[in-house]
Order: structure tokens, then C-alpha cells, then sequence
């Protein structure tokens, strides 16, 4: 019987070794299989073209939520801080024709907003959870102030609306944008002393600082690029929708959040990394798209994200690194 169960783990080691950090992708491909044979509407262009559009926003989102996770903290104010942007360049459009000032009021005010995260948390020694989350509850107030519970949708810049628009290259301006955005991070944190610091200071904040890292600065800045992140993502939110509704944001914090758990799986096991958030997010787009395409009901969204993002936690707390410190 021992030899049976030796000879056993013998062949399924290899096996493990050779998926472990490609779980995502293969259920990924999983996911394309499956929905290619259950409907003729999913493997078109057109669908893909939707899942492109609708991934710039949570993507661009994603992408920021990574900051605060890898340096060990949290912001709750995310959603908030989107809806806030977007409805303040709503408004400011309505009140200039300047399609620079459009474009560029939303990541500036997230970059402002993650500083100020950056420094309640670092310098008033506020918990990130209270301190973003009382921020969030202020910025919906704004939101709510701004739009006066309307939505706004007149005099929106062409400039800003062109960004959700296909043109010759296949995707759309907003899609390519946050693919750079990617690219760029990925250089940023894997191949910069900025995003090395980022990392030895999720690993020990204590032992990075013991190393001559200034930590309270880099803390600070990872909470406004997390800002910077989310105005950006404002912008593709308004070009996609064409106007600004004082509810949306919120609801696209916890699939950003899932997405950056369920990377951690993926590509470098135990670390949030660029590559693994974003096959989570094109896991999270299909798995949804395919069920839509499916006729499944309005309310599976909410259910589906919810659900992924619990077990995504689960397994990010079986890699055991650095997540959820």
C-alpha cells in the first residue's frame, strides 16, 4: 500500500509543478471552450470588441488597486473616488468648453484624493480600512452635491468620448490605453527601485525602513498613483457612457479587488503582479459575458462577483506570501 500511494504522488507531482501559477489561464481557456460551444454569439468579433470596452474601465481600476495591496494596504474609497471623478468632469464640462481641462480634472483629483488617503493613513496613523473608508463616504457626498441626484450628460467633449470609439485598430483608444498602462507598470514595479520598495515594504514595513527605504514616502505615493489610477479610469467610464450617474463606481470596487486576489495565483504564486490581475480581469469579463450571452439573470452579476471574490481570497491566502497582511 505505501508504494501505491509513493508511486502515486511521484506522477502527480510533476503535474502540480507545471500548472502551479497557470490555474487562471487554464480556466480561462476553460471558460473560451465551453461558451464557443454553447453559443455561436461568443467567438465573434463584436463580443470581443464589447469585452475589450467594457474591460478599460475595472482594468485601469485593478491596476491601481495594486499599489496600496502591495505595499500591505487597503483603500475602500475606490468606487467612491470613480464616481466622484467622472461626475466632476461631467460638471466641469458643463461649465467650460476646454477639452484639456475634461480630460485631465479626473486624474488629477484621484491623485490629490490618494494623497490625502496616503497621508491619513501614514502620518495620522489612521487604518487604511477607516481612514479611505471615511474618505469614500465624503466623496459620494460630493458626487451626490455635484449632480444635485441627476444625471449629467450635456456638453460632453468629443475628445473624451472618442476614447470609446473602435476606430481602424481594432480596439478602442480607452482598450490601447490601459494595455500601456499595463506594460507600464509592469516595468515600474519589477524592474524599478520605486516598485522594489513597494514590495520589501508589504513584505516588512519594519525591515524595509531598517534597510533605508523611506517608507512613509513611498506609502504616500503608492496611495496617489492608486488615485492617479482611478481618474484615468473616470475618463474611459465617462467616454463609455457618455454622461455621469451620481450611483455608478461603487459596485466596481469588489471586482477590481477580486481581480487583484485572484492574480496572485497566477504567474508569480504568492505576489499581486500585473499579469496575473489582468488574466483575472479577462477571466472575470468572459466568465460574465458568456453567462450573459447565456440569458442568465440581471442579478448573476452581482452573485458572480461576490463569489469569485471569496474564493479568490481563499486561494490568495493559500499562496501564503503577502496577501491580506
Amino acid at each position: 500500500m505505501k508504494s501505491k500511494i509513493s508511486i502515486k504522488r511521484n506522477f502527480a507531482f510533476p503535474y502540480k509543478s507545471r500548472i502551479r501559477g497557470y490555474e487562471t489561464v487554464v480556466i480561462l481557456a476553460g471558460l473560451f471552450v465551453i461558451f464557443t460551444l454553447a453559443t455561436s454569439r461568443f467567438l465573434t468579433s463584436q463580443n470581443f470588441n464589447n469585452i475589450a470596452l467594457i474591460l478599460a474601465v475595472p482594468a485601469t481600476m485593478a491596476l491601481g488597486v495594486l499599489f496600496p495591496l502591495i505595499i500591505g494596504e487597503f483603500d475602500l474609497s475606490l468606487g467612491y473616488l470613480l464616481g466622484f471623478c467622472m461626475m466632476f468632469e461631467a460638471y466641469v464640462a458643463q461649465h467650460t468648453h476646454n477639452s484639456l481641462i475634461v480630460i485631465l480634472v479626473g486624474p488629477l483629483t484621484g491623485l490629490l484624493i490618494g494623497l490625502l488617503n496616503g497621508y491619513l493613513t501614514v502620518f495620522f496613523k489612521i487604518s487604511s480600512f477607516i481612514a479611505t473608508l471615511g474618505v469614500g463616504i465624503i466623496l459620494n457626498g460630493g458626487t451626490q452635491g455635484l449632480s444635485n441626484g441627476q444625471v449629467l450628460y450635456q456638453n460632453i467633449p468629443k475628445a473624451v468620448t472618442t476614447l470609446a470609439i473602435r476606430g481602424s485598430y481594432f480596439f478602442t483608444p480607452a482598450t490601447w490605453i490601459s494595455i500601456l498602462f499595463a506594460i507600464f507598470l509592469f516595468y515600474i514595479f519589477d524592474h524599478t527601485p520605486f516598485g522594489r520598495h513597494c514590495y520589501a515594504i508589504g513584505g516588512s514595513q519594519r525591515v524595509a525602513h531598517l534597510a533605508g527605504i523611506k517608507t512613509s514616502q513611498t506609502r504616500i505615493l503608492a496611495f496617489g498613483f492608486c488615485g492617479l489610477f482611478v481618474g484615468f479610469a473616470a475618463n474611459f467610464a465617462l467616454a463609455q457612457a457618455g454622461s455621469a450617474s451620481p450611483s455608478f463606481g461603487p459596485d466596481l470596487l469588489l471586482p477590481a479587488y477580486a481581480a487583484a486576489f485572484l492574480g496572485v495565483t497566477t504567474f508569480r504564486p504568492g505576489y499581486y503582479n500585473i499579469f496575473g490581475t489582468v488574466v483575472a480581469l479577462v477571466l472575470l469579463s468572459v466568465g460574465f459575458n458568456g453567462l450573459s450571452l447565456l440569458g442568465v439573470p440581471f442579478w448573476i452579476q452581482p452573485v458572480f462577483n461576490g463569489g469569485v471574490l471569496i474564493i479568490a481570497v481563499l486561494v490568495a491566502r493559500k499562496e501564503g506570501r503577502q496577501v491580506l497582511t
